[in-house]
C-alpha cells in the first residue's frame, strides 16, 4: 500500500471514528442529564464559552466538539500506532484507557477551573457530578474510537 493511500485511509477513518465518538459522548451526557443525575448539556456549555450566550451556543458547541472529536481520534490512532496495537480488541481496550485518562483531565479542569470562569451563569457551578458525566462521556468516546479504528485495520496496515 502506498503512503498516499495510507494517509487518506487514516484521514477518512479518523474523521468517521471521531465524529461517531463525539456523538456517542454527547449522547451519553444527554442521557445523564435526562436521568436527573446532573445538568451536563456539554455542547451548549462548550459553545457558550465562545458565544457568551445560549442563543447560538448549541450549534457552535456541536461544531467545536465535532472538530475536537476528529483531532483527538487522530491522536488516539497515532497512539495506537506508537504502541503497535493492531487488534480491534486491543484498540478498544486502549481507547477506553485513553478515554479514562482524557476524561479525568477534562473533568478536573472543568470542575476546578473552567466552570468558575464560564461566561454563562448556568454553567458556573459544575460539581463533581458534572465531572463524572464528562468522564462517562469520554469513556464512550474512547471505546467507540478504539473499536472503529481497530475494526478498520488501519493500524495494522500502518505498522505492518
Amino acid at each position: 500500500m502506498g503512503s498516499i493511500e495510507l494517509i487518506l485511509q487514516f484521514l477518512v477513518f479518523t474523521v468517521i471514528a471521531g465524529l461517531i465518538g463525539a456523538a456517542a459522548m454527547d449522547g451519553v451526557m444527554h442521557l445523564i442529564t435526562r436521568s436527573g443525575f446532573t445538568h451536563a448539556p456539554m455542547t451548549t456549555a462548550l459553545g457558550s464559552l465562545f458565544t457568551k450566550s445560549l442563543e447560538t451556543a448549541s450549534l457552535v458547541g456541536w461544531f467545536i466538539h465535532g472538530v475536537a472529536g476528529v483531532v483527538f481520534a487522530m491522536v488516539y490512532t497515532l497512539l495506537f500506532m506508537a504502541f503497535g496495537l493492531e487488534a480491534a480488541l486491543a484498540c478498544l481496550a486502549a481507547g477506553v484507557g485513553f478515554g479514562f485518562l482524557h476524561g479525568i483531565v477534562v473533568s478536573i479542569m472543568l470542575v476546578m477551573v473552567i466552570s468558575e470562569h464560564h461566561p454563562v451563569e448556568t454553567f458556573r457551578n459544575a460539581g463533581i457530578e458534572v465531572g463524572v458525566a464528562h468522564l462517562a462521556g469520554h469513556l464512550a468516546y474512547g471505546a467507540l474510537v478504539g473499536l472503529i479504528i481497530g475494526i478498520t485495520g488501519i493500524v495494522a496496515r500502518a505498522v505492518g
